[in-house]
Parts: C-alpha cells; sequence; structure tokens
C-alpha cells in the first residue's frame, strides 16, 4: 500500500543561497527521483516568503535546503572522537556528522544562529560546502579541490582518493560600494517626464497650440535622453565595480591556495600534491588560472558547477527519493 502511494507522491525541493539583499533560488519537482520539472528565480526577502508559501500550499512535501559557509567548520579524515582532541578541536563546542570515510565539522554557536536567522524560511536541510566539494571528488590522490563562489571559497585536499584531509574555507572581504552610484541613481527619479509626455498627449483637446505640445513634447524627449545617458553611466560604474571586485576576489583566492597549501606542508603530510581542480559557479578568468598554476605549480583543471544543483541533488539524497 505504501509503495504504491509513494508512487503517486511528488517532492518539490527548493535550494537557495543569498547574496549581498538578494536570494538565488532554484525549485524542482521530483517523482520517484526523477525531476519532472526545474525553475530558478532571483528574488527579494519578501518575495522569497511569499513564494515559499504558495509552494507550501501547493505541495504539503516541500523541503527547503541551503548551505552554510561559516568559518568555524571542517573536515578530518576520521570519525574518532580520538583523532579531534589530537588536532586540538573541542569537542563540546561543535557538531559532527560522520560519513562513511571522514567526518565534517562546524561550530554549535555559528550553527545554531544561523538557524534562528533561518527560521522565518522553515529550511529543512543546511549543507556544508565541504559536502558539494567532496561530491566532486574524481578518486584522485594528492589533490586539491577548490570551491570558487561570488562570496566564499572552500578547498578539501586528498592524500589518498576517498577522504579529505586537510580543509579550509574563507569569506571575501566586502568593499564599499562607489557612493557616486548612489547619487547618480537620482537621475532615475526624473524617468516621471515620460509620464508627463502621456499627460500633454491627453489634454490635447485643452491646449489651443499644436506647435506648444510639439514644443513640450521635443523638451521632454530631450530630458528622457539624457535620463538614459546617466543611466549608461551607472551601468558602466557598476561593470567597472564588479571588475574591481572579482580582480579583488581572485587575487585573495590565490594567496588562500598558497596558505592552505603551505599549511597543509607543514602541518598534515609531506605527499606532494600533483593537480589541482577549480569549481566554479561564477566566471573566472584564465589569467586566474594560469596564475594558480604558476604559484603552485600544479596541472588545474576547472569545471563549471552549479551550486542550487548541488543543493538539490543533496537534497535527494537525504530524502533517499
Amino acid at each position: 500500500m505504501f509503495k504504491l502511494i509513494n508512487y503517486f507522491i511528488k517532492e518539490t525541493l527548493i535550494a537557495f543561497y543569498k547574496i549581498k539583499d538578494k536570494y538565488i533560488v532554484q525549485k524542482i519537482i521530483v517523482k520517484k527521483g526523477e525531476v519532472l520539472s526545474k525553475e530558478d528565480f532571483e528574488f527579494s526577502e519578501d518575495e522569497f516568503l511569499s513564494f515559499l508559501k504558495t509552494s507550501f500550499l501547493e505541495n504539503t512535501q516541500t523541503y527547503v535546503a541551503t548551505i552554510i559557509d561559516t568559518f568555524n567548520q571542517g573536515c578530518v579524515d576520521s570519525c574518532n572522537h580520538s583523532k579531534y582532541r589530537e588536532l586540538g578541536i573541542n569537542l563540546d563546542n561543535i557538531k559532527i556528522l560522520c560519513l562513511k570515510d571522514y567526518s565534517i565539522f562546524i561550530g554549535l554557536y555559528e550553527l545554531n544562529q544561523y538557524r534562528k536567522n533561518l527560521e522565518k524560511f522553515q529550511v529543512d536541510y543546511i549543507f556544508s560546502p565541504y559536502l558539494l566539494l567532496h561530491m566532486k571528488n574524481k578518486q584522485t590522490p594528492n589533490s586539491f579541490y577548490l570551491l570558487y563562489t561570488e562570496s566564499f571559497v572552500t578547498l578539501l585536499i586528498y592524500e589518498d582518493a576517498n577522504k579529505p584531509k586537510y580543509s579550509n574555507i574563507y569569506q571575501f572581504k566586502l568593499i564599499e560600494t562607489d557612493d557616486s552610484l548612489s547619487e547618480n541613481n537620482s537621475d532615475i527619479d526624473d524617468l516621471s517626464d515620460i509620464d508627463d509626455i502621456a499627460d500633454e498627449i491627453e489634454d490635447i483637446e485643452e491646449i489651443e497650440s499644436l506647435d506648444d505640445i510639439g514644443d513640450d513634447i521635443e523638451d521632454s524627449i530631450d530630458d528622457i535622453d539624457d535620463i538614459e545617458s546617466s543611466i549608461g553611466d551607472i551601468d558602466e560604474k557598476e561593470d567597472i565595480q564588479d571588475d574591481i571586485i572579482n580582480t579583488k576576489n581572485e587575487i585573495e583566492t590565490i594567496e588562500f591556495i598558497k596558505n592552505s597549501i603551505k599549511d597543509y606542508y607543514e602541518s598534515y603530510s609531506n605527499q606532494f600534491l600533483e593537480i589541482g581542480y577549480i569549481l566554479y559557479d561564477n566566471d573566472i578568468s584564465s589569467k586566474f588560472v594560469k596564475n594558480i598554476e604558476e604559484e603552485t605549480f600544479l596541472d588545474i583543471k576547472q569545471e563549471k558547477v552549479e551550486l542550487l544543483d548541488m543543493i538539490n541533488e543533496l537534497s535527494l539524497k537525504e530524502l533517499n527519493v
């Protein structure tokens, strides 16, 4: 009977993460493990809450998942508590997830705070980004895997092919936005001039001179041209700012990789690394990859990934559907 019911049940899986003030969201509907549909969205907080409410009403079998990128987490190549003590990790302050070949730990305080902040979203699963990286393990010994995102990077180093020997995570430092962008945004408010044109056209019968109408419309069109020019300037400045942030993040990532590998050699293993895998959710430059190769003297492979796809894949495994 239960098998027959399960045959008809559809699950809704919603994965999300936050970038600045936007929620990047993916919704998939699955039945018996098969994805029937997939949609991607970008929401404000209020829009996201409304979206979740509607999704729960449409299907009570709805599960929400995200990732936690706090610094106080990592991997240990054992589930044995003595290994944690050996590494100087206080067992009273962490939560441990024991997996087949290794374990993931996270600070209890950070985890509880994160859960508290997410209560309004009714989150079912909070995954470590280390799980996302381990999903892409190609069974290659003496290798590192780096997950590069817009807000953080995560690194795993494997001495043997099955379990990570070293882990590290880094959140990018934020830079102040250009105030001139906010100042120029005031020009956009002048778009009300477009409505003024419509009002003038509707009042044609009340205006005696058609020439006056033409002059007024030409003046308004000139205003619109000025506004469009201002908007173009804003877009250009935002593009420049994005380039600056991307360059800054790439520089910080290279330093992060170098310091992590140094720490690995000094404190964890004398096995030399041979290859590195860069998994990226946002675009990276060829110069970035080349610089990593030059700084690490390793063969670097790269692969485009989708964070939301990976989060929902983990949810599927948790549901065992």
